[in-house]
């Protein structure tokens, strides 16, 4: 074999190696309430379900000493934590529509990425939004519609794991109020601002001055929002509902 085709015949092979071996790599989850020995408690001889119950017990009494509203989300919600996991090497792409209603208004999607360039800066939480322009791509996408029919002018839906991690979104906002008026670019604004709190993992605040309250006139975070919002994705996600483990056979 003459040399040069050696050269060549080992650097394909090194090549299929290392193909081979990215192909096959799992990339890393973080651990959620009861993915880990924290929440799960597994052992050899099966659950630790004691440690389920002290593990979860300390993340609420965590949550009640906090100054945010995570203790009203769980109360009103099914007591889990839901999040993304940390996407700021790797941001969420998010498909964000040149119109599809009537009045649409070009304003209207600068208003959407200032909302969400305004969570990303002032939240501090590990996670950014990246636009692209396929929608097949996208793991959150913006639908544009003329109004809605219920006393609403925005709607988050969120898909989550039974860990808690969340997985792809939909925003929906209408370009008109519930009563056909049309909407500015700052009321585009603050209820993007809100609806996307929602796609982030909040629910609602019990304080009408945050941003997160049902119905919200508030135009920019507030120190509740954030903290709030910080102590979500400094906690794993999961359940914090007491553990009922299965009945004896």
């Amino acid at each position: 074999m003459r040399p040069r085709f050696l050269v060549l015949t080992v650097a394909l092979a090194l090549a299929a190696i290392l193909l081979l071996r990215r192909s096959t790599q799992v990339p890393s989850v973080p651990p959620a309430i009861g993915s880990g020995p924290d929440r799960s408690g597994v052992q050899a001889g099966g659950v630790d379900w004691d440690s389920v119950r002290a593990f979860r017990a300390r993340v609420r009494q965590r949550i009640a000493e906090s100054n945010t509203y995570l203790q009203v989300m769980l109360a009103e919600g099914d007591s889990m934590l839901k999040r993304w996991p940390e996407r700021v090497a790797n941001p969420i792409p998010i498909y964000i529509p040149e119109g599809g209603a009537r009045g649409y208004r070009v304003a209207y999607g600068r208003a959407v990425e200032n909302a969400l360039n305004r969570w990303q800066r002032g939240s501090f939480i590990p996670v950014q939004f990246q636009r692209v322009r396929d929608s097949a791509q996208a793991e959150v996408i913006v639908r544009w519609i003329d109004r809605f029919a219920t006393q609403r002018t925005g709607q988050a839906h969120v898909v989550w794991n039974s860990m808690g991690w969340l997985l792809r979104g939909t925003l929906m906002l209408a370009t008109h109020t519930p009563d056909g008026r049309p909407l500015p670019p700052d009321g585009v604004y603050t209820v993007a601002l809100h609806e996307i709190g929602h796609l982030l993992g909040l629910g609602h605040s019990d304080d009408p001055d945050d941003v997160m309250y049902p119905t919200t006139r508030i135009h920019d975070l507030t120190t509740r929002d954030r903290r709030t919002a910080g102590l979500l994705y400094a906690l794993p996600p999961g359940s914090l509902g007491d553990p009922r483990p299965p009945s004896a056979p």
